[in-house]
């Protein structure tokens, strides 16, 4: 038998009922691998202003839609009807904004990792941290990308987030 609850005693649960459903929502969503929220224009070391401006009018605003949109060769193929840009350069965004997932890794440290060959997340995460850090040494002393490049703790860290990332990019 349970007891009733008073008015002010049911009206105080209830007014937690808002806080209490944004933080599950905020944890489910915390939980969820997504593309980082870079505004596509905001990344021009990776996506060019021509190509911004054409990725603008098929409606692609961030780089989390930009992957979402090119993750597959059909994709990819549809958006490059809509944009006029090529499949091709379309599959290379779409492996940059894969490497966006990872925490931590901005536009720089994307093209110090192509440069030393992990271009998507499925690739960093086969790769160990005392051999990214070499390559990325190696291909940072040769093409000057970065003043700071990153320790082998902070590869094992990416390295070990990007084992946990779905992978969602079909590189075909």
């Amino acid at each position: 038998m349970s007891i009733p609850m008073s008015a002010p005693t049911l009206l105080s649960k209830l007014r937690l009922l808002p806080l209490a459903l944004a933080l599950a929502v905020a944890v489910g969503y915390a939980g969820t691998a997504r593309a980082s929220h870079y505004a596509i224009a905001d990344v021009p070391r990776l996506i060019t202003p021509a190509q911004v401006e054409k990725l603008h009018k098929a409606g692609i605003e961030t780089t989390e839609q930009l992957l979402e949109k090119a993750a597959k060769p059909k994709d990819r193929k549809a958006l490059a009807k809509a944009t006029g840009l090529p499949a091709t350069e379309l599959a290379d965004l779409a492996r940059r904004c894969d490497l966006l997932r990872i925490k931590g890794v901005g536009s720089e440290m994307v093209l110090l990792l192509e440069a030393a060959g992990v271009k998507t997340t499925a690739e960093m995460a086969k790769r160990d941290a005392p051999g990214l850090t070499a390559a990325t040494m190696s291909a940072n002393k040769d093409k000057k990308i970065t003043e700071k490049p990153p320790t082998e703790p902070q590869l094992a860290d990416w390295i070990d987030q990007a084992k946990k990332l779905p992978q969602i990019l079909d590189a075909k």
